[in-house]
């Protein structure tokens, strides 16, 4: 087979096929609405492009995906129930605060408005929970599944979980480019998958759980989106499960100018009450130039709004937290059920502490001696963040002897299994590429911290990129959507 050409599931697709199936593949993305906005012009209100996509569906095994799904409801509980424990978080960012000035604008705005203080009890979390499938130093290729994948989790998601929307409508195209190439897929292999609808469906609980029909869903968004689509594709479903309730967009800055508390701390924009507020923005501390993004956040925390998610359930989304949770013991004083402990904590990957004690010193010449095994990761959410390989060992020698180490965890690196694809982005050359995926499953909680109104795994989404590539945001340019397609492992010989 030449260095061009793909097999598939026992179909040579050569590259003058392949290419024919791009340009079909293309025009499918967009009929379908996997679209962005240009990667050098998001100010288009009009002009959209194909988004980044795989052209073929990569292989998944079915015990992988129900595992990972099987599991995100455990996982909303605990992170519900994590958001509303200030002791516990008190006690996973004491340090981080101490140098992190965004997480300490965080954790003093949940101070003044959270737990005991809040004036909303009922808070909405739509999820994301990111998984690679570890095989470290197997031997395995696009032809030979392994007997075993490790479902390891890189992250939970708990503000801005993207890509639901461009996932509805992923597994139409795949279905499409492989009956292009002649390869048999069933249905079943390939089925439907629609978490933008999963998560329209918490947007409308949470808004029925306010009270007044005539209060509006409150999008914050960027001034700039490139991923503006996949935010439409939500507001989509709202409207097709009830067309009456009404979605409004605006910017932190925008809602600075046009919001306002009633003394009933309700919260009405431009004379619209507010019933939900759904935070798209204010994850990166460049989601806050001035002090009027700050204080319009703090105003809408201290409003009865629902939101999605309050202050304490983005803290709880910090990989300090995630840190802290993978110490023995931990899970236990969230969920009591111990096989669902166990459950958990066998995804989770190493976490170590780089806090400035005797087990941190410990923890940062470890990275020092092997940085290649790790990932160095500070408490940020939107890609782009994440120290690799050597980077580790020169930027770790710098702050070694610093209260800045604090705010940064470490991460044992995951090697995912290793396959084939087409990656597709435009104004690029699709050349056939050895890929990584991560699996992501959507979730969605409502609650109190005493009862349980809404939980539901919501879909999946599928991200895949260059083995060449550290980062994986589709954003930032580096991954691409795609889609699993299920297939079964072989037995082990006995």
């Amino acid at each position: 087979m030449s260095a061009t050409a793909l097999d598939l599931w026992g179909v040579t697709i050569s590259k003058e096929t392949a290419d024919q199936i791009i340009e079909k593949a293309k025009q499918w993305a967009l009929l379908h609405g996997v679209q962005m906005k240009p990667q050098h012009d998001h100010h288009s209100t009009c002009h959209c492009e194909y988004a980044p996509i795989t052209l073929f569906p990569s292989p998944l095994p079915v015990p992988v995906l129900q595992e990972a799904k099987s599991l995100q409801k455990h996982y909303n509980l605990l992170m519900h129930r994590v958001a509303n424990d200030p002791e516990f978080l008190c006690q996973c960012l004491k340090n981080v605060i101490k140098v992190d000035e965004f997480t300490k604008m965080l954790y003093d705005i949940y101070k003044e408005t959270g737990g005991e203080k809040s004036t909303q009890k009922v808070s909405l979390g739509l999820f994301r929970n990111d998984y690679m499938m570890d095989v470290k130093d197997s031997c395995c290729t696009i032809k030979i599944l392994p007997a075993s994948l490790n479902l390891k989790q890189i992250e939970f998601n708990t503000i801005a979980s993207s890509f639901a929307g461009l996932s509805s409508a992923m597994w139409n195209v795949h279905r499409y480019t492989m009956k292009q190439a002649g390869i048999k897929c069933s249905c079943d292999q390939l089925p439907e998958n629609k978490p933008a609808h999963g998560l329209a469906v918490g947007f409308v609980k949470a808004w029925e759980c306010y009270g007044n029909p005539d209060a509006v869903i409150l999008f914050i968004v960027q001034s700039v989106e490139r991923n503006s689509v996949d935010q439409r594709w939500l507001e989509r479903f709202v409207h097709e499960i009830n067309h009456n309730i009404h979605v409004v967009y605006s910017t932190l800055l925008n809602a600075s100018e046009h919001c306002k508390l009633t003394k009933w701390n309700t919260l009405m924009l431009d004379g619209k009450e507010v019933a939900v507020i759904y935070y798209r923005d204010g994850y990166m501390p460049n989601h806050y130039p001035t002090n009027k993004e700050k204080d319009v956040r703090l105003l809408m925390e201290k409003s009865c709004a629902i939101k999605c998610p309050n202050v304490g359930l983005q803290l709880a989304g910090c990989k300090k937290v995630q840190q802290e949770l993978a110490v023995p013991g931990v899970l236990e004083k969230f969920i009591k059920d111990i096989d669902v402990c166990d459950c958990i904590r066998k995804t989770f990957a190493g976490q170590y502490s780089l806090d400035r004690n005797e087990e941190g010193d410990r923890n940062v010449e470890m990275a020092l001696a092997q940085p290649k095994k790790f990932v160095l990761k500070p408490q940020r959410e939107g890609g782009g963040n994440n120290v690799y390989g050597e980077d580790i060992r020169e930027f770790l020698s710098g702050i070694r002897d610093s209260e800045e180490r604090n705010a940064y965890i470490l991460m044992e690196r995951i090697f995912p299994w290793p396959q084939k694809n087409y990656l597709l982005k435009e104004g690029k050359e699709p050349i056939l590429r050895d890929v990584i995926s991560e699996l992501g499953i959507y979730g969605v909680y409502l609650g109190t911290a005493e009862e349980e109104f809404y939980n539901a795994e919501a879909g999946h989404v599928l991200r895949t990129k260059s083995t060449e590539d550290d980062e994986g945001g589709i954003v930032a340019g580096f991954a691409t959507m795609d889609s699993p397609l299920l297939v079964y492992p072989p037995k082990l010989s006995s």
